[in-house]
């Protein structure tokens, strides 16, 4: 790609420059890059949707098949969309059923060896389509991979790194115990999708969780030691609530993901689950009311002399 269109006056750095060279050395014994599908649904995101598709186009990917799907957005966004359109490979704007049919039609119009989805208020760092293209190539024995993810915030606060780690399934529907499969740091190969097929589209919070358990119990993840994406946090987004409903998802239909009651594994994950979410909390709150008080008593008997 010799270059884009200008950035918006003030934009600088990544992914606002106009150049990147495209990579066109072969890839492992020679054999081509494969091709990579991404595919970014969008609706009413035009003040992020920009640098989402930069990120994308300014990888310098040499086989890249980028999808856009739209869901019929009244802000400027079909406009940004239009912008690049000579260099996507199909995009649409029309009303959806939301973001799970969204990357659903994405993935039917997809043919990459290797897939993914971005959502357009989330955006890649430099290099990463390579460093998954180089981790799920043919011949490798990988078939998905999870990367690091940077939080970044809309209102200008610092940007926090989360660790991307996949242990096993089980560690996986243990949510409870700490989340790290972070969705714009996932990517898997064609094999996966024939194998598991489309996104669940009656799931609105949780489909991602839903996928990479359907995932985990055909194929295992690699790790791969770094950040690859980025996503962002403001209070238009699905889970600008700080997480709230897509946790209370997740405890809702944690069980649907177990195995059956007559199996061990369920009345293991059941009594985990209560002991980490009600137990434990229980327990520290009311160690911290016992010490409150204590204190408190201790201080009217000594006169307010100990602090």
């Amino acid at each position: 790609m010799a270059s884009l269109a200008a950035p918006p006056p003030g934009r600088t750095g990544w992914p606002w420059m106009t150049t990147l060279p495209s990579t066109t050395a072969a890839l492992l014994n020679g054999k081509p890059w494969p091709r990579i599908s991404v595919v970014t649904p969008s609706y009413n995101q035009g003040e992020f949707l920009e640098q989402t598709i930069r990120s994308v186009l300014l990888q310098g990917y040499p086989n890249l098949e980028y999808i856009i799907i739209d869901g019929g957005s009244s802000d400027d966004s079909v406009e940004i969309i239009e912008k690049y359109a000579e260099y996507l490979t199909y995009w649409t704007s029309e009303p959806d059923r939301g973001q799970s049919h969204a990357i659903n039609k994405g993935f039917k119009r997809s043919t990459g060896q290797i897939m993914c989805w971005l959502n357009s208020d989330d955006y890649y760092l430099p290099n990463t389509l390579m460093t998954v293209a180089e981790s799920l190539a043919s011949g490798t024995g990988n078939y998905a991979v999870v990367g690091h993810c940077v939080q970044v915030f809309a209102n200008g606060r610092p940007s926090i790194s989360h660790e991307g780690k996949y242990e096993n399934l089980e560690r996986l529907l243990q949510f409870w115990k700490g989340y790290h499969m972070h969705q714009p740091a996932i990517f898997w190969r064609r094999e996966v999708f024939d194998k598991i097929g489309f996104l669940d589209e009656n799931q609105h919070y949780i489909m991602d969780f839903d996928y990479w358990v359907r995932m985990a119990r055909h194929f295992e993840f690699k790790n791969v030691d770094r950040e690859l994406a980025c996503f962002t946090y403001h209070e238009k987004a699905k889970t600008g609530d700080d997480y709230v409903k897509y946790f209370q998802e997740l405890r809702t239909h944690s069980a649907t993901f177990w195995p059956p009651r007559f199996k061990p594994g369920y009345w293991s994950l059941k009594f985990s689950m209560i002991k980490h979410l009600y137990c434990l909390p229980f327990v520290r709150r009311l160690t911290a009311s016992v010490s409150y008080r204590t204190r408190r008593a201790l201080e009217s008997v000594s006169g307010g002399r100990i602090r």
